[in-house]
């Protein structure tokens, strides 16, 4: 029989090789029962909560096409965590004749196969939604002691054994440095070629572009803020950047989203912001 296999991983912390992995166990399942693999489909980091799948939506308009008879997948939960998602798509392979067939799970073909299924597929989601409950609560407890709840961490911070932002002090005068530049008349292209001049990485570890410095100029962070769900607490992170120089930035950014082709000249034009076309 063809068959296609289905992988995925739900977020940019796992592994790019639970990818490999599943593929690897699905594919001797298949030579175990004599399946011709003829495609391999997957999704990496998204969430099996959600629809918004490329592969999984390319899979089931190929199951249409007659061209496989069975979708191999790593376990049941990698096909999906939404119950009613799971069962809608698993029956769309069903009207094309395909069959969905889990290589570390065994369900057979009769009652009592597709209801133990359904379970362990009500069990993903359940234990998809439980763990988001869990990490819920912990970010929240995180956030009533002002601790690092996860995520990047921007230039110019770290984070101590308590998991509390501290100053880098070999970074943050860096971070210093681009809002006074900004602040002084320096364009975005000159800041990010002194900033890479220098080997100076974001805080993601790759060199700085447009984007990466006007995420920095417009992180309130700096001012000595803790953000959590859009709440901003001050003085519970270590504050970089000055009121007034963050104040100063902040208008010539408002300024320069008014007149976007500035960063484009090759000059320096006196009325700029100040003369326009009627």
């Amino acid at each position: 029989m063809n068959a296609v296999i289905y992988a995925r991983f739900s977020s940019s912390s796992q592994r790019e090789a639970s990818i490999e992995e599943q593929v690897k166990v699905c594919r001797e399942y298949a030579q175990k029962h004599e399946h011709e693999i003829v495609d391999i489909y997957s999704d990496n980091a998204i969430s099996g909560k959600t629809d918004e799948r490329p592969s999984l939506r390319k899979l089931l308009a190929d199951s249409a096409k007659h061209k496989f008879d069975t979708v191999l997948v790593y376990s049941i939960d990698r096909f999906g965590r939404n119950l009613m998602q799971t069962l809608t798509n698993e029956n769309k392979l069903v009207i094309n004749g395909v069959t969905l067939v889990s290589a570390t799970e065994n369900f057979t073909e009769d009652p009592s196969g597709r209801f133990f299924r359904n379970m362990m597929m009500a069990q993903a989601q359940f234990y998809s939604e439980e763990l988001a409950e869990k990490i819920k609560r912990g970010m929240d407890y995180n956030a009533e002691r002002y601790m690092y709840n996860g995520g990047g961490v921007p230039l110019g911070y770290r984070i101590n054994s308590e998991k509390r932002y501290e100053i880098d002090p070999e970074m943050a005068p860096f971070v210093q440095t681009i809002f006074q530049m900004y602040a002084d008349g320096s364009k975005v292209s000159e800041i990010t070629e002194f900033l890479n001049s220098q080997g100076v990485k974001t805080s993601t570890g790759v060199a700085f572009n447009k984007n990466s410095l006007h995420t920095i100029l417009n992180n309130r962070r700096y001012l000595g803020y803790y953000i959590h769900k859009d709440v901003e607490t001050r003085g519970e992170v270590p504050q970089i950047v000055s009121d007034e120089l963050f104040e100063r930035v902040a208008k010539k950014l408002k300024v320069n989203r008014k007149t976007p082709a500035r960063a484009k000249a090759k000059v320096e034009y006196l009325l700029t912001t100040k003369l326009f076309c009627g």
